[in-house]
C-alpha cells in the first residue's frame, strides 16, 4: 500500500491568515512527508472559493519538487476542462524534469458550476473536454509532431520540444465516479483516482472487458480526513476549527446518510460515521485511527490518500499527527 499526503491548501474564512504563511506551512509539511516515509504528495485545485483554495497546484508542486528527492508529486486533482491541454502537457513535462521523473497526473472533470460559469466553459461539456484533452496530452508526451481537430480543441502542427523524463509520460489518473466517466477511464486504461467510491467495481469490470491488465492499474482512495493525537478529545479539538464555522448540508454525512442539519460542535464528534460526502472523518488516537482505516484494507486499493491539514488547523498539530501516523500506523498499513 502506497501512502499519499493530499494538500488541499485552504483558509478558514472566519479567521484569515496571510496566504504566504499558509503556503509555507504546506510546503514544509510536504518536505516532512518525504522525511517520514510517505510515498506521494498530491495537491488539489479549486477557484474563486471563499477559503482561497489553491488555484495553482502545478506551481506549488514545483516548489515541492525543488525541496524533495524521493516522494512522488501529483495533482489530485487538476480540473482539466479549465486548462489548455497543450499547456498542461508542457507544464507537466517541465515539472517532471524538475523532479527527475516523479510526477503523477490525476485529473477531474470538475463539479462546481460557478467555476465553469466564470471560466466561460459550458458545464455539460466537462466530460467530453476532459477526455479529449487527455488524448492531446498523451500525444504531446510522445514528442512527435501532430495536429488535432476535435469537438472542443483544435491545434495545428504541435511539436513538443520539452518532453517528460518518464516514458511514455507521467501516469494519468482520473477521478471517475459517474457511469460515463468510469467507462471512458477503463476503456482508455487510465488509473483510478476515486477508489472505494461509487464506480470502483465497475471500473475493474470494464478494465477486463477492454483488455487491460488490472494488476498494472493503480487505484487511489478518495481523500480521507485524518488527525491523530494522544487522546480522542485533543484530536477532535485540534481538527474541528474548520467545522465550527462551515455549514454544507449537501456534503455533511453520517452512517445514517446525508444530515438534515449539522450537529452542534460538542455533539459533532459523537455522531457515528460523521464525515463529508460519505467519507467518514478519521480522528482520534493511533489505535482508533488504525481501526477506522481497516475499512479500506480490502478495497483493492494501491494508494491510500490522507488529508492531514484541515482549514484553520495549527501546522504544529498537523506535523505531530503526521509523525504519529508514520511511527504507529505506517508499518501496519504498508503490510496490507
Amino acid at each position: 500500500m502506497q501512502l499519499v499526503i493530499t494538500m488541499g491548501i485552504r483558509q478558514l474564512p472566519s479567521v484569515p491568515r496571510p496566504l504566504q504563511d499558509l503556503y509555507r506551512e504546506h510546503l514544509e509539511e510536504s518536505v516532512l512527508a518525504e522525511e517520514l516515509g510517505f510515498d506521494n504528495v498530491w495537491a488539489s485545485e479549486h477557484h474563486f472559493s471563499p477559503d482561497a483554495w489553491n488555484p495553482s497546484p502545478i506551481t506549488f508542486l514545483a516548489a515541492v519538487a525543488a525541496r524533495t528527492e524521493r516522494v512522488r508529486i501529483g495533482t489530485y486533482v487538476l480540473l482539466l476542462p479549465f486548462h489548455n491541454p497543450v499547456r498542461v502537457a508542457e507544464d507537466i513535462a517541465v515539472l517532471d524534469n524538475i523532479s527527475g521523473g516523479r510526477v503523477d497526473l490525476p485529473v477531474g472533470v470538475g463539479s462546481a458550476a460557478q467555476e465553469f460559469h466564470t471560466f466561460g466553459i459550458p458545464f455539460n461539456e466537462r466530460l467530453g473536454r476532459t477526455f479529449e484533452a487527455l488524448r492531446i496530452i498523451e500525444r504531446c508526451f510522445a514528442g512527435e509532431e501532430f495536429s488535432h481537430k476535435g469537438k472542443y480543441y483544435e491545434f495545428p502542427n504541435v511539436c513538443m520540444t520539452t518532453t517528460p523524463v518518464q516514458k511514455p509520460g507521467p501516469p494519468i489518473w482520473v477521478a471517475s465516479m459517474g457511469e460515463q466517466s468510469v467507462a471512458w477511464t477503463a476503456r482508455r486504461g487510465y488509473h483510478l483516482a476515486a477508489g472505494a467510491g461509487r464506480g470502483h467495481a465497475k471500473y475493474e469490470e470494464l478494465l477486463a472487458q477492454y483488455g487491460h491488465d488490472r494488476s498494472k492499474r493503480q487505484v487511489a482512495s478518495i481523500p480521507i480526513r485524518v488527525h491523530i493525537a494522544d487522546t480522542r478529545e485533543r484530536a477532535w479539538d485540534e481538527a474541528l476549527h474548520f467545522y465550527r464555522t462551515r455549514v454544507d448540508l449537501q456534503s455533511a454525512t453520517s452512517a445514517a446518510g446525508v444530515l438534515g442539519r449539522l450537529p452542534t460542535v460538542g455533539r459533532f464528534r459523537n455522531v457515528p460515521g460523521i464525515g463529508h460526502r460519505g467519507t467518514p472523518f478519521v480522528v482520534g488516537t493511533p489505535d482508533e485511527v488504525g481501526r477506522a482505516l481497516e475499512a479500506y484494507r480490502d478495497k483493492r486499493l494501491t494508494h491510500l490518500s490522507l488529508n492531514f491539514h484541515q482549514p484553520g488547523m495549527d501546522t504544529k498539530a498537523v506535523r505531530r499527527s503526521m509523525a504519529m501516523f508514520a511511527k504507529e500506523l505506517m508499518p501496519i498499513i504498508r503490510a496490507w
